[in-house]
């Protein structure tokens, strides 16, 4: 009777040469027609016997190998096999497709994956699988592939163009690595900053009541977070506001000895003049861009929006060194 065992050939863990077959890429037509079993992949000796009943599990390809255990050298591999001598087996394939696609890539490969290759050949060998042994077929050539034995038909993962990102970039060609990484960080940063300004937008559009006080709010954003933020805390969303404003009317028309008043929200105008300080005298320097940005950021906002050339001159004093000094 013949020798049967059932063998793992190959599965999708990373091999010695830094990639992975994609065991549902293995074309196996052929192969269930004529698939010989050799040792190691000596696809010049006669072979050992053959495989059968070649199927995928777990995302793994198995076979049965088959020896008729009708010389001597073949008992001798059977014998072998059943000592646990000889434990692993591994595919000989021709490669068709190999990728770089990051949906395709496991942790740790250093070369592009094999998606779709042509199973030939599966050998028996000493060593665990495709963890350290596989063949591949080139030019009619067959490459074994091991930790010891490597060749340069398996690609390596494309080099970037750094001379076309650089200029991509507005740099020179002859750009270095940091200064392209500085310039990637920028078009980042300015990307982040406009989706930061879109929420902001959309922030001001569902919170606040009046047109000025988006306008305020959006120019706080640009220059102050943090106090953009305090700023819209400060407001009432628009429902909260028509409920208290109800809520005050109800209040009135209960008692109608008392006047009726409704409250009404601070205006814009009202706020920066309370928080504006805009009368302090320019010796002192509260009136310049250093100490209206830490202390005073809603006059900063309004000098921004109402008066620009007033802004533009704070900006560049303080561009040359302008600083507050006083207390």
């Amino acid at each position: 009777m013949a020798f049967k065992k059932t063998f793992v050939l190959s599965s999708e863990a990373v091999n010695s040469y830094g990639f992975v077959v994609k065991t549902a890429g293995i074309r196996l037509d052929n192969a269930r027609n004529n698939c010989p079993a050799f040792y190691d992949h000596k696809t010049w000796e006669v072979p050992l016997g053959h495989w059968e009943n070649l199927r995928v599990e777990n995302s793994k390809l198995l076979g049965d190998l088959i020896i008729n255990g009708d010389n001597d050298r073949e008992k001798q591999y059977i014998n072998k096999i059943e000592n646990g001598d000889i434990k692993g087996a591994s595919i000989g394939a021709d490669p068709i497709t190999w990728t770089e696609d990051a949906a395709m890539l496991t942790q740790g490969q250093t070369r592009p994956t094999l998606s779709e290759c042509d199973l030939f050949e599966a050998s028996i060998t000493p060593l665990p699988g495709n963890v350290n042994a596989l063949a591949l077929r080139h030019n009619e050539s067959l490459v074994t592939l091991t930790a010891n034995n490597q060749n340069d038909i398996i690609p390596n993962f494309k080099t970037p163009d750094m001379k076309a990102i650089a200029l991509k970039l507005g740099l020179a060609e002859t750009a270095t690595e940091n200064e392209i990484l500085a310039a990637i960080g920028k078009v980042m940063l300015k990307a982040s900053n406009a989706d930061s300004l879109q929420k902001i937008a959309e922030a001001a559009a569902t919170e606040l009541a009046s047109e000025d006080d988006k306008a305020m709010f959006i120019e706080l954003a640009k220059s102050n977070p943090e106090m953009a933020s305090k700023f819209l805390a400060s407001k009432k969303p628009v429902a909260a506001k028509e409920a208290t404003e109800e809520d005050e009317a109800t209040t009135t028309a209960d008692a109608p000895e008392k006047p009726v008043t409704l409250k009404k929200e601070t205006s814009i105008a009202s706020l920066i003049k309370q928080g504006g300080k805009k009368t302090e005298a320019a010796e002192d320097g509260k009136d310049s861009y250093d100490y209206l940005q830490k202390h005073n950021p809603v006059e900063l906002a309004r000098i921004h929006k109402e008066d620009p050339e007033k802004y533009t001159k704070l900006a560049k004093d303080y561009g040359t060194g302008v600083r507050y000094t006083g207390k």
